[in-house]
């Protein structure tokens, strides 16, 4: 009988506790707390949040339990991804921080890059500062007649291809018609591009390097009057007679067909300063402690597999 009354009285004191925790347990559950899922908790802003994030005109008509039955599916699944270990592997943890990445930037840096702009005073003062960028050089328009001749030519030869350009430039001077140098061009220029249009090798900007020898281009710039042939000159990679077809003097661009090109590269060139000098206050702010040792541990492959794309930079 005491034996009894004994195992009463442990399955009697048993109950008793375990009422007491379903009690205590039932005290501490927060008012807010709409649903334990897994060790996912959805409290009640979190379902104000998610109404207001769905938005829409018909807020007012919204079936609670049923946009709680999807929540309690999107906690279930957060849950089990957890468990599982997603949120551990490196391709997740890097995605987290560019998405961190990502946000803070959105918060502390683009409100900086959208306020950078410039009134018209200061896109006038640059223009001025710098009228040198907006002036057109001058240009002139361009026919030659080219002979080749090399270092390691026979005097004889030379001697003729001088007589040939000779005979060349007299037929030029005594040509009154057509434009450049014509069929004396076809006859006598070995410049193969040029040749068949007369020696015309179009418009060339003065002060600008062209494939041609700067002194050829000199001596174009130096002719005073349309249809001027220049002296024999002699060059390096041989002999050119040039012909003046045109010219344009400098011309400084106006400033109204200019004012919306110097804004947009003046913005971008300021927006990068702004994320330079963002980068710098981010460095300077945060307390960095090298180890050498360690980073010289560190083995490069001798050879990146062709399979593998470069790591993009943040």
């Amino acid at each position: 009988m005491p034996k009894i009354t004994k195992i009463i009285g442990f399955i009697f004191l048993m109950a008793l506790i375990c009422l007491g925790y379903w009690y205590l347990t039932l005290k501490t559950i927060p008012e807010n707390l709409i649903a334990i899922v897994g060790d996912q908790k959805i409290f009640v802003s979190d379902f104000e949040a998610e109404i207001k994030r769905r938005g829409g005109r018909h807020l007012a008509r919204m079936d609670k339990n049923k946009l709680l039955d999807e929540m309690i599916l999107r906690y279930a699944l957060i849950d089990q991804a957890i468990k599982s270990g997603i949120d551990k592997q490196p391709d997740f943890i890097r995605t987290y921080q560019n998405l961190l990445i990502g946000q803070y930037k959105k918060h502390n840096l683009k409100p900086q890059i959208d306020g950078v702009d410039f009134t018209a005073e200061e896109i006038r003062s640059h223009y001025t500062s710098n009228i040198e960028k907006y002036t057109q050089p001058a240009k002139a328009r361009l026919a030659i007649i080219y002979m080749k001749t090399h270092s390691k030519m026979s005097e004889d030869r030379k001697k003729a291809v001088m007589d040939r350009m000779i005979q060349a430039r007299e037929s030029a001077e005594k040509q009154t018609h057509g434009r450049g140098f014509g069929p004396i061009a076809v006859k006598y220029s070995e410049d193969q591009v040029s040749r068949y249009k007369g020696g015309d090798i179009g418009w060339v900007y003065e002060n600008r390097s062209y494939r041609w020898d700067k002194k050829l281009l000199d001596a174009g710039f130096a002719l005073k009057k349309m249809n001027d042939i220049s002296d024999i000159i002699s060059t390096e990679k041989g002999l050119y007679i040039v012909k003046l077809l045109d010219r344009r003097a400098s011309k400084v661009q106006p400033f109204k067909k200019v004012k919306n090109r110097i804004r947009h590269k003046q913005i971008i060139e300021k927006r990068k300063q702004v994320e330079k000098d963002f980068a710098d206050d981010i460095r300077q702010k945060t307390p960095v402690t090298v180890y050498q040792n360690a980073l010289d541990k560190v083995k490069l492959p001798e050879k990146q597999s062709d399979n593998v794309l470069p790591v993009p930079k943040l």
